[in-house]
């Protein structure tokens, strides 16, 4: 058995419990199923935040009561302990707590059926699972899990002159091109060193277009090139832009 499948077999275990002292949680009948969605499904890397819905449906095949307790849980980031349904309806949010990866979130609304057989014509819904057993998961992709590839390096000005200095901008993005917001990337100079240098030496992080920005300073006193480039985490693999060359004169 999994880490998760274990830490949620604990859950329904500590349900039944709970449920079996008297008008402790108002809970879904035995046998009821639930389906989760997230919304967005992901998020960024700190402070993200994604809407779960949750929808309980009684064995008998309608919605919930009012006030339904359902218990939540997520192995990464923050989500709220606890939601009530409104017309078969609960909704916490899940939000990042700065570590990257995909969050697996489960909600527990209501004890098991006698038997393991999942209720007539109960179907996945999107963005989470109907199980029949008063139990239901989805997930969260969270932060630099999403980085696909740094790209769009750009100086502005294109070429340093009398100014000793330039903006050099670097996009992050996810595999469908969309930038990725508050994702750290470093900036780096290739050719020369010696001669040119970065303001900021750490991760400057990215703005909700998938931005960073960096200023880059030459000490040079005679013509000639710098070569810089832009790195960031993705899956567990640093992910490195082409390089920009800038002219100095």
């Amino acid at each position: 058995m999994t880490g998760r499948l274990r830490r949620l077999a604990l859950a329904v275990g500590v349900v039944g419990l709970l449920a079996a002292c008297a008008g402790v949680l108002f809970t879904a009948p035995p046998g009821s199923t639930c389906s989760l969605n997230a919304n967005p499904p992901f998020v960024a890397s700190d402070g993200g935040v994604s809407a779960i819905t949750a929808l309980v449906i009684e064995p008998a095949g309608t919605t919930v009561s009012d006030g339904t307790v359902l218990l939540f849980f997520t192995d990464i980031g923050f989500i709220d302990p606890q939601g009530k349904t409104r017309d078969g309806i609960a909704r916490v949010n899940f939000t990042s707590d700065s570590r990257s990866g995909v969050a697996h979130i489960s909600a527990i609304c209501g004890g098991a059926a006698p038997t393991t057989t999942a209720s007539p014509g109960a179907s996945p819904a999107p963005g989470g699972g109907v199980s029949g057993t008063g139990s239901a998961s989805t997930t969260v992709t969270v932060g630099n899990v999403r980085v696909k590839a740094v790209c769009c390096v750009r100086a502005d000005p294109p070429r340093i002159t009398v100014s000793n200095s330039t903006h050099v901008f670097a996009r992050v993005i996810d595999e469908n091109g969309n930038g990725i917001p508050n994702v750290p990337v470093f900036f780096d100079v290739v050719t020369d060193k010696a001669t040119e240098f970065f303001d900021v030496q750490g991760p400057v992080f990215t703005n909700q277009s998938g931005e960073a920005e960096n200023v880059m300073r030459t000490k040079r006193d005679t013509a000639g090139n710098a070569q810089v480039r832009a790195s960031a985490i993705g899956a567990g693999v640093t992910v490195t832009s082409d390089p920009l060359i800038i002219p100095i004169s």
